[in-house]
């Protein structure tokens, strides 16, 4: 009987850590990561139009896979019309940046980790500030880039 005991309070125990697990840590880090795409895919849809609408997303990777989990960063690739040079590109994504924090339309601030262009394709990482360990991940990355 005890050990019948010790097995029905070890299959519970199991259910309450995964229903805890869940509630705490699954489901928040899910709706954070919505948040966040909705915030990535509307600023670079709105850098597409500040730029004629010659941008297309051709890859969204969530980089929380490398980085670990709770870390809201993206990897764009974005096909575009070659006649724009990697530093008006540069800075009209920079400008863009600043007008959309500025416009407080959303609650936290969009940064660019990472932009280059390969083989006429542009690869931009944008992080959204939702929390701490992304706030963290961004010093990092700065501090990688000295």
């Amino acid at each position: 009987m005890l050990i019948f005991e010790m097995i029905v309070g070890f299959i519970i125990a199991i259910i309450i850590y995964n229903v805890i697990h869940h509630f705490f840590i699954t489901r928040p880090i899910d709706i954070g990561n919505k948040e966040t795409i909705n915030v990535l895919d509307d600023f670079i849809h709105h850098l597409s139009e500040n730029l004629d609408n010659t941008l297309k997303i051709v890859e969204k990777n969530n980089n929380s896979v490398v980085w670990g989990r709770n870390i809201y960063d993206y990897e764009y690739i974005l096909k575009y019309n070659n006649h724009f040079s990697e530093e008006y590109l540069r800075i009209n994504i920079n400008s863009l940046i600043k007008t959309f924090n500025d416009s407080k339309k959303f609650n936290h601030d969009v940064v660019v980790t990472d932009f280059f262009i390969r083989d006429n394709l542009i690869h931009i990482d944008l992080a959204y500030l939702l929390n701490s360990a992304t706030y963290e991940y961004v010093l990092d990355m700065k501090k990688v880039d000295k």
